[in-house]
């Protein structure tokens, strides 16, 4: 009898204690998952580290990650659209966070760029959802992650304090060259200009890459900043033709902030 209620118990409570799994498209959200949730939830990430988002397609391994899942942080990759309804079918349980119709909601018009994890004002609408979904589906805990996410808001604003500190110096450069657009939130939101050579998801044709060429020349530009996850071919040539240094500059980090004040730093601080 005794064996039985030992039984029981380890049963229940392992019951009990099972985790919320929250699966994410890109690292960055990831950041944010965690910060709410800590230890309460399992996060699994769909484009593992060192691969474009932009091109990926979910392996058969991954279905069982989302057969699993609960919930499901989309940014608006193409992969998201193309592989929802096979999501839904292998579980129709399945709490898709759709970020940009969440952005969207709030006046915010992000249908053609998924980075929205590149701007901290995008990033604390995106903690708001986050933290209102998982409290939905684990409601006795919400109190402990309304407090995690409160402070997190606290820890955005203080970064976003940061990093215009940093553009605000009198030294600091606010023109940059990248290889992908992936930087349009982070150059709008503290004044920036991005100059990107890639022209619609390919490589730059000789007439974009001329006026590229031009306002690197105009600007007095002499770094080029390359994600590591795209071929540097084109960034190579334009490098040797003018001159240029080339930074490595990777918008997919899974520390969030400490990246952001990076890419600041970086920006600010190029030759």
């Amino acid at each position: 009898m005794r064996y039985i209620f030992v039984l029981f118990v380890l049963l229940f409570g392992s019951i009990a204690q099972a985790k919320i799994t929250v699966m994410v498209s890109v690292l960055p959200q990831s950041y944010l998952v965690q910060k709410i949730a800590k230890d309460l939830v399992e996060v699994k990430v769909m484009v593992p580290n060192g691969k474009s988002p932009e091109i990926y397609e979910p392996l058969p391994l991954q279905m069982r990650d989302i057969k699993e899942a609960q919930i499901y942080v989309g940014v608006g990759m193409p992969f998201e659209k193309k592989w929802l309804h096979r999501f839904k079918s292998t579980n129709p349980k399945l709490y898709f966070l759709d970020m940009p119709s969440a952005l969207n909601k709030y006046g915010f018009k992000v249908a053609h760029d998924p980075h929205i994890w590149l701007s901290p004002t995008f990033m604390k609408i995106q903690a708001k959802e986050i933290f209102r979904a998982i409290a939905s589906i684990d409601f006795k805990n919400k109190n402990f992650y309304k407090q995690n996410y409160e402070e997190l808001l606290h820890e955005i604003d203080a970064l976003d304090s940061e990093i215009k500190a940093i553009f605000a110096k009198p030294n600091a450069k606010k023109v940059f060259v990248v290889y992908h657009p992936a930087w349009h939130y982070f150059a709008s939101e503290y004044g920036l200009e991005e100059i990107a050579i890639e022209f619609e998801g390919k490589e730059a044709k000789s007439a974009h890459l001329q006026e590229v060429i031009a306002l690197i020349k105009q600007k007095g530009i002499h770094t080029i900043f390359l994600q590591p996850q795209f071929a540097k071919k084109q960034v190579q040539a334009l490098s040797t033709e003018l001159g240029l240094q080339i930074v490595e500059l990777d918008s997919l980090q899974e520390n969030w902030a400490e990246a952001m004040l990076g890419y600041a730093k970086a920006i600010a601080t190029q030759k």
